[in-house]
């Protein structure tokens, strides 16, 4: 039904309205009746809901005439075809219909199907026709404006890529794309970077199809005399902007507002979100090479900028702290909040360390790295321990890392993984472990340096004894000891990795008051020494 041209009928005779709406073949001429109305003031409703390509209208009819709806359907739209029909006596409106190029007037005294019919054929014909013609100028549309943009992206490149060593024909070929320096007007190079392009490719089908969406998005969008848009790479758009001196304008302003309308237009047409980066004035093109340059290295910048903003780009100098000094701690508190199972201390969690790592500016590979070691390690240590079957891929979660390209994305993203292992987590523990056997097990895991006894842990839960031994071996497969003793070699084995702390004191943490003990039981566990262990890490 999509295909088919859109037909409003208006009359205010009903045997007409329902004579017409059942003889014609509508669907056979290519056509869809849309609406059937009474009176003009209904049918330019129906006008302005539906946007038709053809209306039949009676002329006099009541609240408005057919003349006044033919002249304000026209208003909307100059290209809507139209007909009347008429009795004998509104001859004397025809002077008027011809002013408002009426494509046919139809006598109701000697109406035929087999005429109304062939009036339809014509001008469904001549719409298929306009359609023909316009969709071809869009096409030639489209070639010239890829074409200009294949050569304003062999500029930009070879600008970038090459030195530029006789000036004039540099200018030269810069003024035959619309940068005009040699009249002396300044240009303000802003780069314009979509967000979470590595989704936005999957969305579009690849790399090649977003960039024409968002080429054609700015080229569209866009209103500013003069601009002119460079594309680089599907990543990464420039525009410039003429600046020429002047007291009555802030033309920074200008330029900002204007900017943020595309932005609010393009989240809400195409739900793609941008952000624009604001170099400094260029007056030739050596200062434009420099400025581009600043604007491709502005990875750093971006990454702690957010999102969907405009910013003016500034230099950031990184801490010489190394991120890693606090992974122990950051992983120990992400860990309980996972296990701890409730959004919003996940969400207080991530959003404490995102604000120190913010405050910090620590270089971007380091973050990204310093996030997917953790979450290996939680994916890991509580699905693979758990014995959860899972679909994992850790080359996958790399590559999501990696495309990542602002901090609180990043932030987004460790809290959903955290919320689904979580889930994974619970989901686990109500449907294969008895309440009071994942009650047990937490507070075995948060309580990891205490000295947790059988019998104090079924007191705990109002219990007798036997009977908790009994269904902790069922539920787990291991004893209650079997399952303390697993857990801290685990806790022992990360303390091991990830401090300095010496197996004495790693023994008195874990609530073992003789050293040798834990040796044992670690040896028994690993098939080696902590100091072994520690050596081969």
């Amino acid at each position: 039904m999509n295909n088919l041209f859109k037909v409003i009928l208006a009359d205010d005779h009903y045997p007409v309205l329902d004579y017409l709406s059942k003889i014609i073949p509508w669907t056979t001429l290519g056509l869809e009746l849309v609406a059937v109305c009474s009176n003009g003031s209904e049918a330019w409703e129906a006008c302005q809901k539906h946007q038709p390509d053809i209306l039949i209208t009676d002329i006099g009819m009541p609240v408005m005439d057919g003349l006044d709806l033919i002249e304000r359907a026209r208003a909307a739209n100059p290209r809507l075809k139209t007909v009347i029909l008429s009795c004998h006596e509104d001859f004397q409106y025809a002077q008027r219909a011809v002013k408002l190029n009426v494509n046919d007037y139809i006598l109701k005294e000697s109406l035929r199907m087999e005429h109304i019919v062939a009036v339809l054929q014509q001008l469904s014909s001549l719409l298929i026709e306009e359609k023909e013609t316009e969709d071809h100028r869009l096409k030639l549309q489209n070639v010239v404006q890829q074409n200009l943009s294949v050569i304003h992206t062999r500029f930009i490149r070879k600008l970038l890529d090459q030195p530029i060593w006789n000036e004039n024909e540099w200018n030269d070929e810069a003024e035959r794309l619309g940068i005009r320096f040699r009249n002396g007007i300044p240009y303000l190079p802003i780069a314009v970077l979509p967000e979470r392009s590595f989704e936005l490719e999957t969305r579009f089908g690849g790399a090649m199809n977003m960039q024409f969406v968002i080429n054609n998005a700015l080229q569209e969008l866009v209103q500013y005399d003069g601009f002119i848009l460079f594309v680089l790479n599907e990543r990464q758009y420039f525009l410039l902007f003429p600046f020429p001196a002047t007291l009555k304008r802030n033309l920074h302003e200008e330029i900002r507002a204007e900017l943020k309308r595309v932005q609010q237009l393009v989240k809400r047409h195409i739900t793609i979100s941008i952000s624009f980066y604001r170099g400094e004035l260029a007056t030739d093109l050596l200062q434009l090479k420099k400025q581009l340059q600043d604007l491709i290295n502005v990875k750093l910048f971006r990454f702690y900028a957010g999102e969907h903003v405009y910013a003016i780009v500034r230099p950031l100098q990184t801490t010489q702290e190394d991120l890693f000094l606090h992974y122990a701690k950051a992983f120990q508190e992400l860990k309980d909040s996972m296990l701890g199972g409730e959004k919003a201390l996940i969400y207080t969690t991530v959003n404490r360390w995102e604000s120190f790592i913010q405050e910090r500016v620590y270089p971007v590979e380091s973050v990204k790295s310093w996030v997917l070691k953790m979450a290996l390690e939680l994916e890991l240590k509580y699905t693979v321990m758990q014995n959860f079957v899972t679909n994992f891929n850790s080359e996958l979660q790399q590559q999501q890392i990696i495309s990542i390209e602002t901090l609180k994305q990043l932030s987004e993203w460790l809290q959903v993984f955290l919320e689904e292992k979580a889930a994974d987590i619970q989901a686990l523990r109500e449907h294969t472990v008895r309440r009071e056997i994942a009650e047990a097990q937490r507070y075995i895991q948060t309580h990891i340096g205490k000295k947790i006894a059988m019998d104090e842990m079924a007191h705990r839960l109002n219990l007798n004894p036997s009977h908790f031994s009994r269904i902790f071996k069922q539920e787990t497969g291991v004893t209650f000891v079997e399952f303390v003793t697993r857990t801290k070699m685990e806790k022992a084995k990360e303390l091991l990795n990830q401090s300095d702390m010496t197996v004495v004191e790693i023994a008195e943490q874990l609530g073992y008051e003789h050293t040798s003990y834990f040796i044992k039981l670690f040896r028994n566990a690993s098939g080696m020494s902590p100091n072994e262990y520690r050596k081969s890490m």
